[in-house]
């Protein structure tokens, strides 16, 4: 750009006084964003306790890796069930007891009853020497007044087995307890020390013996049932429940069907991830010359009616 038309004109070249111009520009808007900013700043510390509250009025919310808790299926009515366990050679009842899931209150009922126990003059064993385990479920139901929906029939060694596959559990025993029983091939041995114990397969299967045939304590037993289930019965075995039936349906005599178990299933993942939180029930019953007394046939009716 020429600055004078005469002799000793001065030039500056076009390129540089663009970029000079260009700078200055720059400059100003620079100059003006930072008053901006000051005064944008100013306005927003008066209205705003913080940039979250402007930007979101304070609605933003901050996620955190947690686990969800998983959603369970409703379910509701109330199912019964009748298990007991045999000698080897089925020529005695070691023990009887009946579990009612109530699925619409979330809750296992339990109620455990005398090998010894008489029904019309004869035994349980008698019955169930004539049926097995269906004439067993169809004699307790007519003389309680209640629906025995399912039966399962173990032998020890059985019984031992299927419980094995669900796994041990740590049982607080009141006292000390060393006792052996029974008799020639059915002879059964407990050694457990007062405090917490680790209660396996056998474990349980003798321990449950132990109170029912020897102590007659049945409230005992309904406790050690119930503590049992809500072990036992967890999300765990939940997610193997499959291969563990198949192995209930070879080691059991029963009723339950697959389509039952099928059926079931909605019932079992409750009861299974929601088991530290099942309601648990226990009716105690007494007797009179191994015959239920009428109370007690009244407490079972109300236990497990439907």
């Amino acid at each position: 750009m020429k600055l004078f038309k005469y002799k000793g004109d001065i030039y500056i070249p076009k390129s540089a006084y663009k970029s000079s111009k260009e700078a200055r520009i720059l400059r100003i808007l620079l100059v003006f964003i930072v008053i901006f900013t000051s005064v944008f700043l100013v306005i927003l510390s008066r209205h705003y306790s913080s940039a979250a509250e402007f930007f979101g009025k304070g609605e933003i919310t901050v996620t955190e890796n947690v686990e969800q808790e998983e959603i369970l299926p409703e379910i509701e009515g109330k199912t019964n069930f009748l298990i007991f366990q045999t000698d080897e050679d089925k020529t005695s009842i070691n023990f009887i007891f009946m579990i009612q899931a109530d699925k619409s209150s979330k809750a296992y009922k339990v109620c455990s009853l005398s090998p010894n126990m008489k029904i019309d003059g004869k035994s349980l064993y008698d019955i169930y020497s004539v049926g097995g385990g269906a004439s067993l479920q169809t004699k307790l139901t007519e003389y309680l007044g209640i629906q025995l929906d399912y039966y399962a029939e173990f032998d020890t060694t059985t019984f031992n087995s299927f419980a094995t596959k669900l796994g041990t559990f740590i049982y607080p025993v009141s006292s000390d307890i060393k006792y052996t029983g029974g008799k020639g091939d059915n002879k059964y041995t407990i050694h457990l020390n007062e405090g917490e114990q680790k209660i396996d397969s056998q474990t349980l299967s003798n321990l449950i013996r132990y109170y029912s045939e020897e102590k007659k304590n049945y409230s005992a037993e309904n406790e050690l049932i119930l503590y049992s289930l809500t072990r036992l019965f967890n999300a765990d075995n939940f997610n193997d429940c499959d291969s563990l039936f198949r192995l209930f349906i070879k080691s059991a005599s029963t009723n339950i069907t697959v389509r039952n178990f099928e059926n079931g299933k909605d019932a079992l993942m409750v009861f299974c991830k929601a088991n530290m939180s099942i309601t648990l029930y226990s009716a105690e019953v007494t007797y009179e010359d191994n015959v239920l007394s009428q109370s007690s046939v009244k407490e079972i009716k109300g236990y497990f009616g439907k």
